[in-house]
């Protein structure tokens, strides 16, 4: 029987390695099987496990040996690999007969079948596969209804499954990183804080998967059990296996979007600018791309970037041509006013002070407008905190382009914490030691004020040294990094 599921899934390796990845599914490695085991199944003898999206049964080959076989359930809607899923059920116990275990691994789509039915343990690693290619995967969109638009379908399986479980079961299915803080999976973390609570978790810094890059997690989700856990705080979960500190915030307070507007533009400002960008044209307005934008420094001038696939030096903006077409007249001028620039992720939260309202953002940059002038560096002193861009490194882990980055919406940024009103006298000074990491005169001088920027305003949010820490380092290695041609996109 080995040799039989070793063929297909050579076979698959070999010569269907596309419509595997079409179909987002990939094949769970066996210690995460075990481990995911270990955790989800209960020790009763009468016990029943389901893996709605089995495969060739992994999971539930696994399963039986530990249970039986008649206690495993599984559907899939591809018939070969339940054939093989059934084969290898058989050949662990001679006295169940086929008919019995076709009854109980079945061809089907796993978001619909098993209607009625609940399960002590829903377990497996569902297809990943994302809105805009989901109608190839068939999958049902009845079980999509009240989810985000772009939820991707593993998540959709999580909602399924809490569904399919019986009071006081468990649910572990493997999900991508981005469940943790993704917008559109926001309502299934809502439906696992109804439905209980995450017991257990694991995660891994690098990609487990053979053919797929994607990060992975498995919150295991027990029925009924609490506190529940908060749906706005998954990230804390899988922080540590990140190297994420994650300092308690004041999560009743007041916020950046009480002293500032903060916006972001797309892709008719991106497209609409593109005609009217120059190089280096005198008397031109600055373009600041996300890649210009350092810790209290602006590059523009100093390190190339690009803007609709052209590399500039110093791009510049045709103001008087722009005003004269009107398209974005009136964009414009909302954005040439005192703000800050927030690139949309980074090794940190990275933000400058455009103090005269000189610059014009390209997407994707964010743009936060003190509704009094006063508060500019203040607030870009809030967007340096060491305790601000870890809270934002946790909440939002899983969404950048990368593990390691920060990425952060004008949502986002608007919903960071300000400090408690006893952090007001180093707020004060922070505010002060940023302005002047801006305005210094070199790089040394410039990373100098930023530490103790960010020193400051650790304290003003009462956090540790931990996260200081952790903060310098990435800061300092953000401007290791820096000097390359750095690029811009629309959102």
């Amino acid at each position: 029987m080995a040799r039989a599921t070793d063929a297909y899934e050579q076979h698959l390796a070999d010569h269907e390695r596309d419509r595997r990845r079409a179909q987002g599914s990939f094949y769970t490695p066996p210690e995460l099987v075990g481990w995911i085991l270990d955790r989800a199944l209960p020790r009763t003898a009468d016990a029943t496990v389901l893996d709605p999206a089995c495969g060739t049964g992994h999971f539930l080959v696994a399963a039986a040996e530990r249970l039986g076989v008649r206690a495993v359930h599984g559907s899939d809607l591809d018939p070969e690999a339940v054939r093989i899923a059934r084969e290898r059920l058989q050949a662990l116990d001679a006295t169940v007969t086929a008919d019995e275990i076709a009854q109980r691994v079945v061809v089907a789509d796993g978001l619909t079948a098993w209607a009625g039915r609940t399960f002590d343990a829903v377990v497996g690693n569902p297809p990943f596969l994302g809105q805009l290619r989901r109608r190839s995967a068939g999958r049902s969109e009845e079980h999509r209804r009240g989810l985000g638009a772009y939820t991707d379908t593993s998540a959709v399986f999580l909602h399924r499954a809490l569904g399919l479980v019986a009071p006081g079961g468990v649910v572990a299915l493997v999900q991508p990183l981005s469940v943790l803080a993704a917008r559109d999976a926001g309502p299934v973390r809502a439906a696992v804080a109804a439905c209980g609570a995450i017991t257990d978790f694991w995660t891994s810094d690098r990609p487990v998967f053979e053919g797929t890059p994607v990060l992975t997690c498995v919150p295991v989700v027990r029925a009924g059990a609490g506190p529940a856990t908060d749906p706005d705080a998954w990230g804390r979960l899988a922080a540590p296996a990140f190297g994420v500190p994650s300092p308690v915030l004041p999560d009743d307070g007041p916020l950046v979007g009480d002293l500032a507007d903060c916006t972001a533009d797309f892709r008719d400002q991106f497209y609409g600018l593109a005609p009217f960008v120059r190089e280096a044209l005198p008397g031109g307005t600055p373009l600041v791309t996300t890649g210009l934008i350092d810790p209290a420094e602006s590059r523009w001038g100093t390190t190339a970037t690009r803007f609709a696939r052209v590399r500039y030096d110093a791009p510049s903006v045709d103001l008087a041509a722009l005003r004269a077409d009107g398209s974005l007249a009136r964009w414009a001028d909302a954005r040439l006013v005192p703000k800050l620039l927030v690139a949309g992720q980074g090794r940190v939260i990275e933000a400058v002070a455009d103090e005269h309202g000189a610059w014009l953002p390209s997407v994707p940059v964010v743009s936060v407008v003190p509704r009094d002038s006063a508060d500019l560096w203040r607030l870009l002193a809030v967007l340096l905190a060491p305790p601000v861009v870890a809270h934002a490194a946790t909440r939002y882990l899983g969404t950048g382009l990368t593990p390691g980055s920060v990425k952060v919406s004008a949502r986002q940024v608007a919903a960071l914490p300000l400090p408690p009103s006893s952090g007001a006298a180093a707020w004060a000074e922070g505010a002060e030691l940023a302005r002047r990491a801006q305005h210094a005169g070199d790089a040394d001088e410039r990373a100098g004020l930023l530490v103790e920027t960010g020193r400051v305003m650790t304290a003003a949010y009462g956090a540790g040294d931990d996260v200081l820490a952790w903060w310098a380092a990435r800061v300092r290695r953000r401007t290791d990094e820096s000097g390359a041609v750095a690029g811009s996109a629309p959102a």
